[in-house]
């Protein structure tokens, strides 16, 4: 009888370093991406109404619950909130997120005041879907720098 053995060990220690470093080159791809995603919904029309900036300063970026940026736009009005701490689960997957930590953000995302459409912006280049808009408009980009820097060394 032949006995062949094979020792597997070497390769399920390198194979699991490589699980780790791709891990950390995607949250490091997610904290870049959603930091952009950030940065156009505050800068490219439609961009975050302004009127006093207290809103635009309470943007922040979350990576698996953790909080990585906040706006560094400073309001004119109004008070900056930018939430510091997460309201989001970890879960196994990596995810990004960008909050608007103001009760009143939603509506303006959504364009709606009180059931009814609202159009009162005062800068002309802001408006309804400031986030919304950009997730569309430049998911790929977004992407495209999560999937870079997991391909990067």
């Amino acid at each position: 009888m032949a006995k062949l053995t094979f020792d597997t060990s070497d390769f399920e220690i390198k194979s699991m370093a490589l699980v780790e470093k791709v891990e950390r080159a995607s949250e490091e791809g997610m904290e870049n991406a959603v930091k952009e995603l950030m940065n156009d919904a505050l800068t490219v029309s439609p961009m975050c109404p302004q009127e006093t900036g207290a809103m635009a300063a309470s943007h922040s970026v979350f990576v698996d619950g953790k909080l990585v940026k906040v706006s560094t736009v400073i309001p004119s009005g109004g008070v900056a909130t930018p939430r510091t701490s997460s309201i989001f689960k970890v879960s196994k997957n990596i995810e990004g997120a960008l909050v608007v930590n103001k009760p009143y953000a939603a509506s303006q995302h959504e364009g709606v005041r009180k059931g009814r459409r609202y159009a009162n912006y005062t800068l002309i280049q802001s408006g309804p879907k400031w986030i919304e808009s950009k997730l569309v408009r430049f998911g790929k980009k977004y992407f495209s720098m999560i999937a870079k820097r997991v391909k990067t060394p």
